[in-house]
């Protein structure tokens, strides 16, 4: 079965329309009947509305595992995912003890600056969570449940290999630089997500895969303590 499929199950489970679909996770009817028929893949926004309604993240993109997942629900707003308010979560429900764990989501946000060019700015604010199934997350990511972070690509930097809008796991269980690879890591207030490269002289080479807009930039190794990752990519959820 797939995506498009799956997601044809979800709103007819629902008992919905496309039109009336498309609005409860904030999109157009023509938006959602264009998911049915595979011209177009959900991004993040509309993935966070499905996890709040209880659906399971994993079962919609992989179809493993049940389309509920018994995850509690979360009140979404009509909004880019980005947008969604704050959600307070205990402690002890990250990770979960059943078969399925939250994954809590940080927020990550590009605005315009002042020149015209796009920004990225962090906010200190965790948002909610969302579901995946244990042995997806221990099996296929070999990761620990309880040290993952999911953030939402902000923007086209990391274009082909990430979209903007794309759901992205990154694991924190060692936040420090372990060879070359994509991370999310925040310097000078930002929140980003870029490829990191070791270089010989202990310095980092920073680079966006849409190089010819975001050319590479060059971290010194004195300058390093200003550079915090937060985790390393380890799984994306978007349009291919």
């Amino acid at each position: 079965m797939t995506v498009a499929a799956r997601l044809t199950q979800i709103r007819r489970f629902l008992g919905l329309s496309q039109k009336d679909m498309g609005k409860r996770v904030g999109v157009s009817g023509t938006t959602w009947q264009n998911y049915e028929l595979e011209n177009a893949s959900p991004n993040a926004h509309v993935l966070a509305h499905l996890s709040g309604e209880g659906f399971d993240m994993n079962w919609v993109l992989t179809g493993q595992g049940d389309m509920r997942g018994g995850a509690p629900k979360l009140e979404t707003k009509e909004a880019g995912f980005s947008e969604l308010g704050p959600r307070e979560l205990a402690r002890d429900e990250m990770g979960g003890a059943g078969r399925h764990v939250l994954v809590p989501r940080l927020t990550l946000r590009t605005i315009e600056g002042e020149t015209g060019e796009r920004m990225t700015v962090e906010e200190q604010t965790m948002l909610d969570a969302i579901s995946f199934r244990r042995d997806f997350i221990e099996r296929e990511l070999k990761a620990g449940t309880g040290n993952l972070v999911a953030v939402e690509m902000p923007d086209d930097s990391m274009q082909p290999t990430f979209n903007p809008g794309d759901l992205l796991l990154a694991d924190t269980s060692e936040p420090h630089l372990r060879g070359s690879g994509v991370y999310v890591f925040a310097s000078g207030g930002a929140l980003m997500v870029k490829r990191l490269q070791m270089k010989l002289d202990g310095g980092v080479t920073v680079s966006s895969d849409n190089a010819e807009r975001y050319p590479p930039e060059e971290i010194e190794r004195d300058a390093l303590d200003r550079v915090k990752i937060v985790g390393r990519v380890i799984w994306r959820g978007g349009r291919l």
